[in-house]
């Protein structure tokens, strides 16, 4: 049809210049021309406009396919995730101790002699008191007896010289021979009695028993000092410290202190600052403290090393992020952040204090940021993620909308909205097709009649 338009034209457009061309100059075939020219435009807009919406649905259709293709090529990655919040942190002083029990003793012999029993249980809990050793005193015993006579011969001694010299009889001699003969007596008396006294040995205190050291058992014969056994009062222990000159201002005493040890990880156990020194150290620079620490059960044990932290302050207002979120290369840390299009990117960040509430970020990542916690290794830069924990999170998809936890491609791919299927007042694909089919098989009919 449009082709035989157009030669239409054509023969007319020639008719007229051929008449013209034979000096036909009338001012009739002008407007004649003008006429054709017009209608060839108006024929040609016509055209286009019939034509317009297929070229229109052609080119969506192929752009759509475009982005189709490279949307699944680009698949979602799993992840988890948490906002960075504002929190409270403590300012803390970290040092290493050893701990030091609450009282603590060496038995030893004060006395040579032969030990004849041994009245504890290695290991256990003895009371204050309790008999523990007891030496043979045979001989002790004779040399107290041998004593007490001769204290009670120069006694009576003393008492006849003191009787005549009090009735002028006696000189003053005699009576300070006796006198002293006495004292001396009475004191050798005084020495068998403590020595017969540390025959026997008592607890000093409430406590724990150690093993008996060396090979000392019943019928052993042992010098004076030899070491016998421990005794640790453990109810209470103390933790000296050493402390960074600089934080003299920030520590007293009654702060909160708290400890961990090697066999124990996952417990820690609290107390306070009861002492500290009256200088610093010039070698180390730093100044020694001493806290007490609540040990009922006995799990703390004498000698045990110890990570100290003593508490200072407080800091509010900080940006805390899971520690989870924490990556490292080296000595640089960063996290991975999704932005508001569902997408991953990894930043660096500068890090302060790790509570139990998170890691202060001092740099890098701020309040509100969405931080991955799990899934770190499947990221790359730009990368489409999927929150898998988005009910965990703080902000629901009630309260907004364009939440990257709600979709995960959210408003820049509509075609992946479900809601949105069929709502469109675009075409799709086959209504497209069919539209095409219809126009150019009404063409034809009309070029066939």
């Amino acid at each position: 049809m449009l082709s035989k338009i157009l030669e239409a034209l054509k023969s007319l457009f020639s008719s007229s210049v051929g008449s013209s061309a034979k000096g036909t100059t009338s001012r009739a075939n002008f407007w004649i021309q003008v006429a054709i020219l017009l209608l060839s435009l108006f024929v040609v807009f016509i055209v286009y406009s019939s034509m317009k919406p297929i070229i229109k649905g052609i080119c969506r259709i192929a752009l759509q396919s475009d982005e189709r293709s490279d949307i699944d090529q680009e698949r979602a990655v799993g992840v988890e995730a948490q906002k960075a919040i504002l929190g409270t942190t403590l300012r803390e002083v970290k040092s290493i101790g050893v701990l030091k029990a609450n009282a603590e003793v060496v038995i030893k012999s004060e006395i040579p002699g032969k030990v004849e029993f041994i009245r504890f249980t290695e290991g256990g809990n003895v009371k204050k008191g309790d008999l523990l050793i007891e030496f043979e005193d045979l001989l002790y015993k004779s040399e107290k007896e041998k004593s007490e006579a001769e204290y009670v011969l120069r006694r009576a001694e003393f008492e006849r010289v003191n009787q005549l010299y009090n009735q002028k009889v006696g000189s003053k001699k005699n009576y300070d021979e006796a006198l002293a003969q006495m004292n001396a007596a009475k004191a050798q008396l005084d020495i068998a009695s403590f020595q017969l006294s540390k025959t026997v040995i008592k607890a000093p205190f409430d406590g724990t028993i150690g093993i008996m050291k060396g090979s000392v058992s019943p019928g052993n014969i042992v010098q004076q000092q030899t070491e016998l056994v421990d005794i640790v009062d453990n109810s209470m222990v103390r933790v000296e410290f050493t402390v960074p000159a600089k934080y003299i201002e920030d520590i007293a005493v009654g702060q909160s202190v708290e400890i961990t040890v090697d066999a124990f990880k996952d417990r820690a156990f609290s107390g306070a600052v009861d002492a500290i020194d009256s200088e610093v150290d010039p070698r180390n620079h730093s100044i020694l403290a001493r806290a007490v620490i609540p040990n009922r059960n006995g799990s703390l044990k004498h000698g045990m090393f110890a990570n100290v932290k003593l508490v200072t302050g407080e800091k509010n207002n900080v940006v805390l992020i899971d520690e989870d979120s924490l990556d490292r290369e080296g000595a640089i840390e960063f996290v991975w952040v999704i932005d508001n299009k569902g997408r991953a990117y990894r930043k660096r960040v500068l890090t302060g204090a790790k509570t139990a509430a998170g890691v202060e970020i001092l740099a890098g990542v701020k309040e509100g940021e969405m931080v991955i916690t799990t899934g770190q290794l499947k990221l790359t830069e730009g990368v489409v993620t999927k929150v898998l924990n988005k009910g965990n999170i703080e902000t629901s998809r009630k309260h907004k909308k364009t939440d990257i936890t709600d979709n995960v491609y959210g408003e820049d791919f509509p075609e992946y909205n479900e809601e949105a299927d069929g709502k469109d007042e675009e075409l799709d694909k086959d209504s497209v097709i069919d539209k095409i089919k219809g126009i150019l098989g009404k063409s034809v009919k009309q070029e066939k009649e």
